[in-house]
């Protein structure tokens, strides 16, 4: 994006604009007052800027809009406009028109709102390549994530001449705090360290994990559901074989294999009538089998009843032999040996006559221990026994429902046509269950597995692309390449310290010189020469960059008054003039570099200076002297104020 022109408007309608050439270095040169310094101020503004920077003096008061037309790389061209501020206050509504190549400044009766500064910001910057680009600063970073627009960019476009000989700014409006954090967030990508699809990989990046832990779940849930199927398996080819579906079958036989064979077979049916009467015996079979488990069945269970009776006893009769040898023990009253009636239970002190007492209470004691030790040595092995018997109920009741499932499934089979309903049944209920089982057979936690590694590989590979460290990586090698361009415009400028390493601080958005004694900052360099020297390197350096990689950034700067660092004096042109010959030697580097890049940059400069040397004068665009100025002396002023204020921004 280029600028075409800056226009102004009366409040009677009267249209000034201020025209530049795409493409080429354009010097706005003139005396002081002449309304030159405003038009950056103009451009930040009709660029969406919130707070107008605009002078709000007198003859600016005459102003009633702004507009700014730029043209983009593809020839098409914009128009954005804004009312005037009044009294301070600024709105957020605009003007925003795209067009053709043969897009001009609008007419007074033309100016119109249809946007707001967002919108306009949003749709000139997608025109530059910036359309959802959205970026975060790490995966555990509490701040939401950042949309890059033209708002950031702005900023790597203008030098206003507070900045541009400032020590402590690099950039336009750097001690602002939003755009200093918009600086910072920003620049990396604007280098190319990181893409615009950052935050959008960071939410790809917690979908992809979140399905990876999902398939991983199941595959577990799989390998956990393979250890019960398998009697499943065998329940069901037991039924299948109960109507003649499964014949020859061996105790090796792969169950699911089988039943796959039974599930998509279709051939086999029954050809002879023997199979019936084969059948009614093997029927009567199962149902003595059936009454023998059944049997079997009522026997266990009434040992079990026996059994938890037992044990429910034995654990009443340990709890009062406990009570009763806890009362005999109870503080320690019986002597050690428990045998000595000759002395006291309570003071051990001889007695005259023995007590038989004493004697009784420890031969108690003693069989309440014995006792109540064989109690508890027989605790174990009751309940292993319950525990056995349990076992052996599970397998009688599974037996039994094997039994029961061929039962009702032959129920009513006394013909062949009945026992092929039959087989078609138990066909069904294979097709089902195996269906149910697919995810859980072989083939299905195969594909898990395949799902679960190209998962991880998707993972992977986006916390690559995402790695801090990778970002770090790319950062530093960009700016690596940024630094050599800096050092040879530091070096073409004359400036101090040129000869050592320079480079781009993203953190601290100055500029650093690596000294053999260390880091030297920007302030710490001195000079307001070195100053203005170092800015018009930095951003000479990041525009050169900027057009190497097709960055999305405006492809302007426009730079204002620098050669405020330099007095020249009045002596003879003639003769040397140290100051005159900085200023001259940087507007040749200024011509240089606009030639050098040909249509793919435009350099605005706006300064004092205007020397005679034919280069100069080529690119002088406009020469506000002898009575020439931004705004015309002619324009009324208005009689009151008419421009609208937006609530919102005051």
């Amino acid at each position: 994006m280029q600028i075409i022109s800056v226009s102004i408007y009366s409040h009677e309608g009267e249209e000034r604009s201020v025209r530049f050439t795409p493409g080429a270095l354009n010097i706005v040169t003139g005396d002081s007052k002449t309304g030159k310094s405003a038009l950056i101020s103009i451009v930040d503004y009709c660029l969406g800027r919130k707070k107008s920077s605009i002078p709000q003096t007198a003859p600016f008061k005459k102003i009633s809009w702004y507009a700014l037309l730029v043209q983009f790389q593809d020839g098409s061209r914009a128009i954005a406009a804004r009312e005037a501020p009044v009294a301070g206050h600024t709105s957020s509504r605009a003007m925003l028109e795209f067009g053709g190549p043969a897009l001009e400044p609008p007419l007074h009766a033309d100016l119109h709102l249809n946007s707001d500064t967002a919108s306009l910001r949003t749709h000139l910057g997608a025109r530059m390549g910036l359309a959802d680009v959205r970026l975060e600063s790490s995966e555990q970073s509490t701040r939401s994530s950042v949309a890059i627009t033209l708002g950031h960019a702005v900023p790597l476009t203008l030098q206003e001449q507070h900045e541009i000989d400032s020590k402590s700014i690099l950039f336009h409006r750097q001690n602002e705090r939003g755009i200093q954090v918009g600086l910072r967030d920003s620049l990396p990508f604007f280098l190319g360290a990181v893409d615009g699809q950052q935050a959008a990989k960071r939410s790809q990046l917690r979908e992809a994990r979140s399905q990876l832990r999902r398939i991983e779940a199941s595959i577990g849930a799989a390998e956990e559901e393979r250890k019960g199927w398998e009697q499943e398996l065998r329940e069901l080819l037991a039924e299948a074989r109960s109507v003649q579906l499964v014949e020859d079958l061996t105790d090796d036989s792969d169950p699911l294999t089988v039943l796959n064979r039974i599930r998509f077979d279709r051939s086999r049916k029954v050809v002879t009538e023997d199979a019936d009467i084969s059948l009614h015996d093997e029927r009567r079979a199962k149902e003595g089998r059936r009454l023998e488990l059944s049997t079997e069945l009522r026997s266990l269970i009434a040992h079990r009843d026996l059994l938890l009776d037992e044990r429910d006893g034995e654990d009443g009769y340990d709890s009062s032999l406990d009570a009763q040898a806890g009362r005999l023990a109870v503080l320690g009253l019986m002597p050690a040996d428990h045998g000595d009636s000759n002395a006291c239970p309570v003071c051990a002190q001889p007695l005259e006559r023995a007590d038989p007492t004493v004697s009784q209470m420890s031969e108690r004691l003693t069989r309440l221990k014995t006792e109540l030790h064989e109690v508890s040595s027989r605790r174990p092995r009751t309940q292993k026994a319950v525990g056995d018997i349990d076992a052996k109920i599970k397998d009688v009741r599974r037996e039994v429902n094997i039994v029961d499932a061929w039962l009702t499934t032959n129920a009513t089979v006394d013909r062949s046509e009945s026992l092929e309903a039959s087989q078609e049944f138990v066909r069904g209920r294979v097709d089902a269950i195996l269906s149910r089982l697919k995810a859980f057979n072989d083939e299905g936690l195969a594909e898990l597995v395949h799902q679960r590694s190209s998962k991880a590989a998707t993972v992977k590979a986006l916390e690559g692309e995402l790695n801090s460290g990778s970002v770090r990586e790319q950062l530093l090698s960009r700016l690596n390449a940024l630094s050599v361009m800096l050092e040879r415009y530091a070096r073409d400028l004359n400036l101090e310290q040129a000869d050592d390493p320079i480079r781009l601080d993203v953190e601290d958005l100055t500029i650093v010189v690596d000294t053999s004694s260390g880091p030297l900052p920007l302030e710490n360099i001195g000079s307001g020469e070195n100053w203005v020297g170092y800015h018009v390197a930095t951003h000479l350096a990041l525009h050169e960059f900027f057009i190497d990689q097709q960055r999305p950034v405006p492809r302007f700067l426009m730079i204002d008054q620098p050669s405020k660092a330099h007095f020249q004096s009045d002596s003879p042109h003639d003769k040397a003039d140290p100051d005159r010959e900085t200023v001259r030697n940087m507007f040749r580097q200024f011509a240089r570099y606009a030639a050098d890049k040909g249509d793919a940059f435009q350099l605005i400069v706006i300064d004092h200076a205007n020397y005679k040397d034919p280069w100069f004068q080529d690119a002088v665009a406009h020469n506000w002297r002898e009575g020439e100025v931004l705004i015309p002396e002619s324009w009324p002023q208005p009689k009151k104020a008419t421009t609208t204020v937006d609530p919102d921004d005051k």
